[in-house]
């Protein structure tokens, strides 16, 4: 088996990250705007990159090893009202103690009819990035954006029950400190074929996270 770098062998979790991101990379083209709130500039955990589509794309992040354009808190952010066109928050809510708060501040970043595209874990192990504060599910999304000023465009369950399995079975392997990719990889992909094909609501109510879209 190929021994290539790709989403799915970072983890799961990040195969749907970096899927989402690139199914609309088509946004993020030259002459746009972009306010990547906890994005890094260095030392990224994927291989999506948004800084190669040729938009102006500052980042904001706490964390000064990430080589980020702005040192900032989430929640208060020294960029002007209506700056951006999009703003991006990937796997980011869950690591600050008030969303909501970080997510009025995004809606005041954006111009009229500007584009929020979030990402957040739901089954997934606790990581601390310095903190991990809580897992949403879909109805607090719905609300939470809504107070906040957005119009909600989309929001996807990314993975099934078997991709949780999956993404499970990857840190079990991580835990005993061996990869045995040839059995490790074949189980995962199966997990994962098992998750395009499962419809049943038992199981697709769990999820490793969700996509989310909104607009100002």
């Amino acid at each position: 088996m190929s021994k290539e770098r790709t989403s799915l062998s970072v983890s799961v979790r990040r195969h749907f990250v970096d899927g989402f991101f690139f199914s609309h990379k088509k946004l993020f083209s030259p002459g746009k705007k972009i306010v990547d709130i906890g994005g890094k500039k260095d030392n990224k955990r994927g291989l999506f990159d948004i800084g190669i589509y040729g938009a102006e794309v500052k980042y904001v992040n706490i964390d000064r090893t990430t080589n980020p354009d702005i040192v900032s808190d989430a929640a208060q952010i020294p960029i002007p009202d209506s700056y951006c066109d999009i703003v991006i928050m990937g796997e980011l809510l869950e690591h600050v103690p008030e969303p909501k708060k970080a997510l009025k501040e995004a809606h005041r970043l954006l111009k009229p009819g500007g584009i929020a595209l979030i990402t957040v874990p739901f089954m997934v192990g606790i990581h601390a990035d310095p903190h991990d504060y809580g897992r949403y599910t879909e109805a607090f999304w719905k609300n939470a954006s809504g107070d906040a000023g957005f119009k909600i465009m989309e929001i996807e369950r990314q993975g099934t029950i078997f991709a949780v399995a999956g993404l499970m079975l990857q840190h079990l392997f991580l835990a005993k400190g061996v990869s045995w990719r040839p059995v490790q990889f074949p189980l995962i992909k199966f997990l994962m074929w098992l998750d395009k094909k499962t419809v049943a609501p038992q199981l697709t109510a769990w999820t490793t996270g969700y996509g989310i879209i909104l607009t100002k």
